[in-house]
């Protein structure tokens, strides 16, 4: 099942402020993949039309999905029961291709650079029909080395460009994310980030800011909102320990009051642990964030 691009806009203005109370900007996606693990942030699994439909009832307004191949995502299940439910897809997350396969957008293999850039494209096309976003995150890979940090960052740039340009005939919108140090080893705070984007001035990219990482890597994470502006595009929220919001020490009212500020509109994204478990974690996010506004 598809959507036409005009007539999933409507159902996403229709829907926010009906199931959880929260200004229209803001939409609230519930993360999915095929299968829970307690050390990735990844809040649902399983069969998707059940897992929906709890995530509608919680207040969840969309999914933001995690496989390593779009090829292997369900997706006519998964659209057929966001349609039931009054859902959308928010967006394709593709670090599992880099962790589970070592594609690499910055690898010295040019093959294997080839083949990072067709899978990326590859979810684009899965996204272009639900006129999703597709995310950059670790399949950027990693420096073998600081002397190679020029060389990579032009391969980087001119990976994402390529992505980028392609995703823009497609309808799509890709978002490069900010990690911290211990899972990606350059580009981890949001102002190295940013520059990256604007100094290259890659098309059709905007930036990710996930407050996890944030609170590892941006000494005032409310300023580092601030001073992305208009450049960010999407925002992961968990907490401190990569919990649910509520469960650590971040203070999400500040960053809630930036997000506001900059007049950001868009989605966040539930990308936590699914701890204690899934269902407590799903329910307990999203009353972290209502406590936010």
């Amino acid at each position: 099942m598809m959507y036409c691009r005009a007539s999933f806009r409507v159902m996403r203005g229709n829907i926010m402020s009906k199931k959880n109370g929260l200004p229209d900007q803001f939409k609230l996606a519930a993360t999915l993949s095929a299968e829970l693990n307690p050390s990735s942030p990844v809040i649902m699994a399983g069969e998707p039309a059940g897992r929906i439909a709890l995530a509608s009832r919680l207040g969840y307004d969309s999914l933001e999905l995690h496989w390593s191949d779009p090829s292997r995502i369900p997706l006519d299940q998964i659209a057929v029961a966001c349609s039931d439910h009054q859902m959308d897809i928010s967006a394709f997350a593709t670090g599992r291709a880099y962790v589970q396969e070592g594609l690499s957008l910055t690898h010295e293999d040019e093959n294997n650079r080839a083949a990072a850039i067709a899978r990326l494209k590859s979810f684009v096309d899965a996204a272009s029909p639900y006129h999703a976003t597709v995310i950059i995150g670790c399949i950027r890979g990693n420096l073998a080395s600081e002397a190679s940090r020029s060389r990579s960052l032009e391969l980087l740039a001119n990976s994402t460009r390529m992505v980028a340009e392609y995703a823009d005939e497609k309808g799509v919108g890709i978002v490069f994310e900010a990690i911290n140090r211990y899972e990606n080893n350059y580009l981890n705070t949001a102002e190295e980030t940013a520059s990256f984007i604007r100094n290259f001035q890659l098309p059709n990219t905007k930036i990710l800011l996930d407050t996890f990482h944030m609170n590892i890597e941006d000494k005032d994470m409310a300023k580092a909102v601030l001073d992305c502006g208009n450049l960010l595009g999407y925002i992961h929220i968990a907490d401190s320990n990569r919990r649910y919001t509520g469960e650590g020490h971040i203070q999400m009212k500040e960053i809630v009051e930036a997000l506001i500020k900059v007049g950001y509109n868009g989605v966040l994204s539930a990308e936590c642990l699914p701890l204690p478990d899934s269902d407590t974690a799903l329910a307990g996010w999203i009353e972290g964030i209502k406590k936010a506004f």
